[in-house]
């Protein structure tokens, strides 16, 4: 019995020195990414860094954090961040955003944002799960999202499976309805994505940039109307996409209605829209459905036989 007693005594003592050293190790990886940052130009700082959990955790709270890119111009203030995980299970962790932070002039606001990171032992990140009860940004422009979920997962070399989700969407966040009330209009994106390299934890200052897109599905409906986009893309070190999409709208004018009624789209606007797809519709010989190639050339984009102009960059900021 003395010997069993002395062999747990032994065994407790061996956990405890070596929680002690995992917590002084994390503590020391943090503060060197910190410096790491400061040394590269940035502004980057937190106010306390707390680690508890003791026996089988590793939770670490930032409190006051900021982080301020100098080559974007990007900003993200939070009044703590959270990093929790198990001790004897390095590769996985859970991150805690706050319910209000800013990202340069837009406010966030939520309940519910986390995430589930699993990555290799050399930081590359192997899956991704992010989620929100609740998100709202205001800023220059408002949206609100409700059931927000967000996948990334690594296939082979710097190829990522993508999706997206959102169960309710407005363009105000004093708009949104609630879940119990109804949904009236979500989001579905999946796609298949080729980076010019891997995305892992030193992501937040070495962003990936996307090189070939395989949109397999971006699907948007409204109150049973639908909006559909699919098909391939090639991108350019300068963010301009080459490639050729499928756009499908069904009950099209409908759905143009209801986002008029929703003040989603100004009045004046929805009746220039109308005319222009009305026109477009009536090529394919059915006017309550569009069907027409969405091309892009180098960042130029044309729907159908009409030119649409410069089309977005395709890089992250």
């Amino acid at each position: 019995m003395k010997r069993l007693i002395a062999v747990v005594m032994a065994a407790a003592l061996g956990w405890g020195l070596f929680w002690m050293w995992e917590a002084r190790a994390t503590k020391s990886q943090i503060a060197q990414w910190f410096e790491a940052r400061q040394l590269e130009g940035w502004e980057a700082s937190y106010s306390d860094l707390k680690l508890r959990g003791f026996p089988n955790r590793l939770d670490i709270t930032l409190t006051d954090v900021m982080l301020a890119d100098p080559n974007t111009g990007l900003i993200w203030e939070a009044p703590f961040f959270q990093i929790l995980g198990l001790s004897y299970k390095p590769g996985h962790k859970i991150l805690i955003w706050p319910d209000s932070q800013t990202l340069n002039q837009t406010q966030i606001t939520g309940s519910g944002l986390r995430a589930s990171v699993v990555y290799t032992a050399d930081g590359d990140i192997l899956r991704l799960n992010a989620e929100a009860e609740t998100l709202n940004l205001s800023g220059s422009q408002n949206l609100a999202l409700a059931g927000a979920r967000a996948a990334l997962g690594h296939t082979s070399g710097t190829t990522y499976q993508l999706a997206i989700a959102a169960k309710s969407i407005a363009g105000e966040a004093t708009a949104l309805p609630t879940l119990e009330e109804g949904v009236s209009d979500s989001l579905q994106v999946q796609a298949q994505i080729e980076f010019d390299h891997p995305w892992s934890l030193e992501a937040a200052h070495q962003r990936p940039q996307p090189r070939k897109i395989d949109l397999r599905q971006a699907q948007y409906s409204l109150d049973g109307l639908l909006l559909a986009l699919a098909g391939d893309l090639d991108v350019d070190r300068d963010g301009q996409a080459t490639g050729r999409l499928t756009l499908r709208a069904d009950n099209w004018r409908d759905m143009l209605t209801a986002a008029q009624s929703a003040d989603r789209i100004p009045a004046g606007l929805a009746k220039t829209v109308e005319q222009g797809l009305g026109l477009l519709s009536g090529l394919s010989g059915r006017t309550d459905t569009l069907d027409l190639p969405l091309t892009l050339n180098r960042g130029k984009a044309a729907l159908g036989p009409i030119p649409l102009g410069t089309a977005p960059r395709l890089q992250l900021p």
